[in-house]
């Protein structure tokens, strides 16, 4: 038989799509202990090739999976996220399993009870299949640490997923998951979503309460969904959102506004100059078309900012040595080179050096308001080129040398931890190479919900787009 004629093999389940597979669950079609048996295979299978995932529980997984197969038989309500398969990162503490957040300094200690976000999405019905990949502490933009291989994109094996909820990336890019959970404090989640093909949000600051961990990098961390649709990324903020009284950051929801039916919104190929490659600024071009067709104001401004990098790479490194600068003394060996890097730069910081960066910042801050005062979405590039060969950062973008590091190659996505707004990926197309790229879209604080709709409508014009390739077992 010739195979290269024949029809492309039926994709998993877990490869659908979360709100396709609670339609087959609450219909009857599928059984929740098949979807999750459908999950677990697919890890089984694949993830020897991509490394997405440090641990799984099946044994538990199925037990919740029958439990909630009895609850359907009993006619009972079913809430949103009924039955579906969920991976969370390795930073975010599920109950009853280790977390080790990629350090070799944490002890595999199995954590009491969920965070705040997890506990959410499990309590409207998400089943908990396994923890993804992280670099240590969640520090770099890469996926790799000590304890294990790399995590590889599934998009192209000898490229990153990037960092750093590259792991659950991976895993949703792979079809072993239709859901999964990241953290971002400088574009850790839609960075590994758009080098891999995905949708993923970084909700306004604390919509999603962190618990626990409030207190780490708090101006500028969050907890927020990723997924294969901005429909699924759209239940699980819906499930995830809400004030908690153990976050004192946790923001109250805005008050209930009607959307304006004709959005404003700006678009540019860069910021503040900076280097970007033609087929990443495509991709913000092609999605400003698709907004401009589907009714909206769409004009070309950019905001009249500096570079953030600088910023954030100072006070992060603050943030970092004020959380766990005790490693230096306590473990410096079992640190990773990086790690020990930025907690030495935290430690070393100059305090004016550090004020004039928190100046920079509320500058920074205000500019961004302003602009948006008359607007209600920017949309820029995802990143500055698509995902790169592992531990092969960039020298080069759009034929200019730059420094290999997460804020040349991700250089706005911080834009959003900076300012407090919610910033979402949606990818557009593929470059010649067959690598996803996507546009990246802020809204103002509290608009999250503006901005998934924005993005379901953009994607509804945009059409299906492939699957990743999946390697031959």
């Amino acid at each position: 038989m010739d195979r290269t004629s024949s029809a492309p093999p039926r994709p998993r389940l877990s490869a659908l799509p979360g709100h396709e597979l609670r339609r087959l669950v609450g219909r009857g079609e599928v059984s929740v202990p098949e979807l999750v048996a459908d999950s677990l295979a697919a890890i089984e299978a694949q993830d020897r090739h991509f490394h997405a995932f440090v641990i799984t529980c099946p044994d538990r997984a199925l037990r919740e999976a029958g439990a909630a197969q009895a609850r359907l038989r009993r006619g009972e309500p079913l809430p949103p996220l009924f039955g579906l398969p969920l991976a969370v990162k390795d930073s975010e503490p599920v109950a009853g399993l280790p977390m080790g957040c990629g350090s070799r300094t944490l002890a595999a200690g199995v954590a009491p009870e969920d965070s705040i976000h997890v506990a959410r999405l499990r309590a409207a019905g998400a089943i908990v299949v396994g923890k993804t990949n992280t670099p240590e502490f969640t520090l770099l933009g890469e996926t790799r640490n000590g304890l294990g291989p790399d995590t590889r994109n599934p998009w192209d094996r000898t490229r990153t997923p990037g960092g750093s909820s590259g792991g659950s990336a991976a895993a949703l890019a792979a079809g072993m998951v239709p859901l999964a959970t990241g953290s971002d404090t400088a574009g850790s989640i839609t960075v590994p979503a758009a080098f891999c093909g995905l949708v993923g949000l970084k909700p306004s600051h604390r919509r999603i309460p962190l618990w626990p961990g409030s207190e780490d990098w708090q101006p500028f961390s969050d907890v927020g969904p990723m997924a294969r649709t901005v429909a699924d990324l759209a239940l699980m903020f819906a499930a995830a959102a809400g004030p908690d009284p153990r976050d004192p950051c946790a923001a109250a929801p805005p008050p209930a506004t009607p959307a304006p039916a004709r959005l404003r919104v700006a678009w540019s190929a860069t910021l503040a100059g900076l280097p970007v490659d033609p087929a990443c600024a495509g991709a913000a071009e092609t999605l400003a078309r698709l907004l401009a067709e589907a009714g909206h104001e769409v004009r070309r401004a950019a905001p009249p900012l500096p570079d953030p990098g600088p910023v954030l790479d100072l006070l992060g490194a603050v943030e970092e040595h004020r959380a766990r600068g005790h490693l230096l003394d306590s473990a410096p060996d079992l640190l990773e080179p990086e790690t020990r890097a930025i907690l030495e730069q935290g430690r070393a910081a100059d305090p004016d050096a550090v004020e004039a960066a928190r100046c920079a910042w509320r500058r920074l801050t205000g500019l961004f308001a302003t602009f948006m005062a008359g607007r209600d979405l920017l949309v820029v590039p995802a990143t500055a080129c698509a995902a790169f060969p592992l531990r092969r950062p960039p020298a080069s973008i759009g034929g200019r040398a730059v420094r290999p590091d997460w804020p040349t190659y991700a250089p706005f996505n911080m834009l959003a931890n900076l300012t407090g707004c919610p910033v979402a990926t949606l990818p557009v197309g593929l470059t010649p190479d067959r690598l996803p790229v996507g546009a990246l879209v802020f809204a103002k604080p509290g608009c999250d919900e503006l901005l998934l709709a924005a993005l379901a409508r953009a994607e509804a014009l945009r059409g299906p787009l492939p699957f990743a390739p999946i390697p031959p077992r």
